[in-house]
């Protein structure tokens, strides 16, 4: 037989960038990529793997792991380059991430990553007369890969191409999206996984006339079913009758049109969240929802959906359907903008918190819009709190892990008959979390939470102007497009505060405080620049209440204010001017953070019914007591290895970075504890928290004295996993997902 003159070759991520040197064709030539599409790529590529992988494993193990299939990619040769026609964004996004693996091996400061690194490095770049050779050949975007190689800084040029802008924002946001469990203890076997079992296929159309028809033939021709007209078939052929077929299909056409209007994707996610929502039992079923819906309810339609007789699989399409998919659109309506009485919606959106299993498990088909909006409001706001609650206590506040038990939460709302069930059900729930926020008076900015503060500051600023009678801003205050920024009180000038603080590392913690920080627009904020805060405090007088609030006119004739919030609260020795602002106000800033959030964030407010402490339900008590031991995805965390007596309570730990020496105990919770008193789980963002280094491997930097010599935080997980004091756990059901749902 002839040999086909269009080829399809199958490529590991190693042998692709081993194999090519990529050019891009003129025709798709921007790297558009957003935020969004670049989480979905980590999180598939993540959660496969993290799936698979457990502590102690080698990086040989990885040869044993399933692959991950990432799509076909077009192109053609151009003399020695491979000219791309389909697929750049995925293979820019590799090579990112590539740059990304690569410098925190680097940064990991371990021996024996050195293989790891030289595996890394002829894939991102090779040689070409001397110089570096990138795998894709664009020269506008060479400084800033250089920048990303290096570890130096780059400003993006007015000048730049929407290209290399978009390549900047994106390489700013792979570290926040990948798991803490790759970053650290298992990003070896996720480096050697990736290159060796993520594939893809290239379709060699021999020159740019072929690849261009080969692209519109993939992307234009014929009209391939989806998973819903699969799952669409099935149902209507299980209630198929001859006097309901017209009905049912029509209903179903409407269906699409309404969730059509909510995007491209609305059907896909919809089916998704209500299954998961409704249905799940363990991660198994979510699973195999995320990746083959219909399929899943075939298999399922009788055990978890309680669907048999031909009436049934009728009334799910002519009833559940329809009414669940309103909801549905509703509630991605206020994920948008915000909608009073289902503002929680629109915060949890903010925060990427994968909300909608959660809003439509209560749901019943026959609620009135009333039921409606007051179920979604009190899961939205208890998400919403639990998300706050994470962060402040510098947990893994990552949407995927906001909620460890997901599954079980889904079931007991699943349960709940009505609105008091609920509300008695998260309120049982918030008992066990400390909802004082007596957290906060440590708490402050690092390079590695500036959306989280941004998000607390934003809140607050918004709680004060509305209790104020001024209007709602918080869509302006958490606008993506940042024309609200984090303003610092303290001007970035060390010698004007040298002493008072003494040294320049505690003049970065004092000025990064959570109560030395503000929200001001961006314009406001560029124009202060380095202005001493006699003259900074005389611009927040124009400013919103929480910013004009520290100059004394603010308190003298504004009753919307001083009554609305101040006497209203009992706030009067909190909220206060200052015609100086050294460490007492930042102190007596924090106290009023701290009282700012409890009012907000308090449960009775937010409509839970919390039980008393000593009627605290017993499943509660536990999943407090063992909330910090539990393994982020199965890792090794610092609490583990003091449950396995590979650490103490009290122990010191002190980390070298730039010959200044920092200091840290074991805390009685099994957190790292630095001088400040603010708590961390785990030791990497512990360790940026006292270097203001954005990302940092604490395991490696973090030590302590095992017989007069400092012992890396590294060396102590490995050695308890050695001597078998940390037993790999069996994957337990209820572990996030990697699936996009959670």
């Amino acid at each position: 037989m002839p040999e086909a003159p269009i080829r399809g070759d199958g490529f590991t991520v190693q042998g692709l960038f081993s194999t090519f040197q990529f050019r891009l064709d003129s025709f798709q030539r921007e790297y558009s990529w957003g935020r969004q599409d670049v989480k979905a790529l980590i999180d598939d590529l993540s959660g496969h793997f993290i799936r698979q992988w457990s502590p102690g494993q080698e990086r040989r193990d990885v040869r044993l792991f399933e692959p991950y299939f990432l799509g076909p990619f077009v192109y053609y040769r151009d003399d020695e380059f491979a000219a791309l026609v389909d697929g750049q964004q995925r293979i820019t996004t590799l090579h990112l991430l590539l740059v990304h693996l690569r410098r925190l091996a680097a940064e990991a400061d371990r021996r024996e990553y050195g293989n790891d690194i030289a595996a890394l490095d002829p894939l991102i770049a090779g040689t070409s007369y001397g110089e570096r050779a990138y795998a894709i050949d664009e020269p506008e975007r060479v400084p800033l890969l250089e920048s990303l190689l290096d570890g130096t800084l780059f400003s993006v040029s007015a000048e730049a191409s929407p290209s290399v802008t978009n390549l900047y924002e994106r390489s700013q946001e792979i570290d926040e999206l990948l798991p803490e469990t790759v970053r650290d203890e298992a990003l070896p076997l996720f480096i050697h996984w990736l290159l060796n079992r993520v594939c893809l296929v290239g379709i060699d159309a021999v020159n740019r006339r072929q690849g261009w028809a080969i692209f519109e033939t993939m992307n234009d021709r014929g009209v391939q079913l989806g998973p819903a007209d699969l799952l669409k078939s099935f149902l209507l052929r299980r209630a198929d009758n001859v006097h309901n077929r017209a009905r049912l299909g029509e209903t179903w056409r409407s269906m699409l049109t309404r969730l059509h209007a909510v995007g491209t994707q609305a059907t896909t996610r919809f089916l998704q969240a209500l299954l998961v929502g409704k249905y799940a039992i363990d991660q198994s079923d979510v699973t195999d929802i995320a990746i083959s819906f219909h399929g899943w309810v075939q298999l399922n339609a009788e055990k978890r959906l309680g669907l048999m007789h031909p009436s049934e699989f009728a009334r799910f399409i002519e009833r559940d359907l329809p009414a669940f998919s309103r909801r549905f659109a509703t509630l991605a309506a206020a994920s948008r903008r915000p909608d009073q009485g289902l503002d929680p919606v629109f915060y949890n959106a903010v925060n990427e918190i994968d909300q909608m299993p959660f809003l439509l498990a209560t749901l019943g088909p026959d609620d009135t819009d009333a039921q409606f909006r007051d179920k979604a409001r009190l899961v939205a706001a208890f998400l919403d709190l639990t998300y706050v609650q994470r962060l402040i206590n510098n947990g893994d506040d990552r949407p995927d892990a906001a909620l460890p038990e997901f599954l079980d939460l889904l079931r007991d709302l699943r349960g709940c008959r009505d609105i008091e069930q609920i509300k008695k059900l998260l309120g049982d729930r918030t008992a066990g979390l400390d909802t004082s926020f007596s957290v906060v008076r440590q708490y402050g900015l690092r390079p590695d939470n500036r959306a989280q503060v941004r998000y607390l500051l934003a809140r607050m600023t918004a709680f004060v102007e509305l209790e104020s009678g001024r209007p709602d801003q918080i869509a302006r205050y958490l606008e993506k497009s940042e024309p609200y920024e984090i303003e610092h009180i303290w001007a970035n000038k060390f010698e004007r505060y040298q002493a008072e603080v003494k040294t320049e590392d505690k003049f970065r913690l004092q000025r990064n405080r959570l109560g030395a920080l503000l929200l001001l627009q961006k314009s406001h904020n560029a124009s202060y620049q380095a202005a001493p805060y006699e003259e900074k405090v005389e611009w927040y007088r124009g400013q919103n209440h929480l910013a004009a609030s520290l100059h004394k006119v603010n308190h003298q004739r504004n009753r919307p204010f001083t009554d609305g919030v101040v006497k209203k609260y009992g706030l009067e020795k909190l909220f206060r001017s200052f015609d100086k602002f050294d460490m007492s106000a930042i102190e007596t800033r924090q106290l009023l953070y701290q009282r700012l959030c409890e009012l907000i964030w308090d449960p009775q407010r937010l409509g839970f019914v919390v039980p008393p402490k000593a009627s605290l339900p017993e499943r509660a008590t536990a999943r407090a007591v063992a909330h910090r031991t539990r393994a982020h995805y199965g890792a090794i965390t610092v609490a583990r290895l003091v449950g396995a007596e590979a650490l103490s309570v009290g122990e010191e730990l002190t980390l070298v970075y730039k010959q200044v020496r920092h200091t840290a105990r074991i805390s009685l919770g099994g957190q790292i504890e630095l001088a400040t008193g603010e708590r961390f789980d785990s030791p990497s963002p512990a360790g940026t928290a006292v270097t203001g280094k954005r990302t940092m491997n604490g395991w490696s930097y973090w030590k302590v004295d095992r017989a007069g010599k400092a012992v890396t935080l590294f060396d102590v997980r490995s050695d308890a996993l050695e001597r078998g004091l940390l037993e790999t756990e069996e994957r337990h059901p209820e572990q996030p997902s990697s699936t996009g749902l959670f």
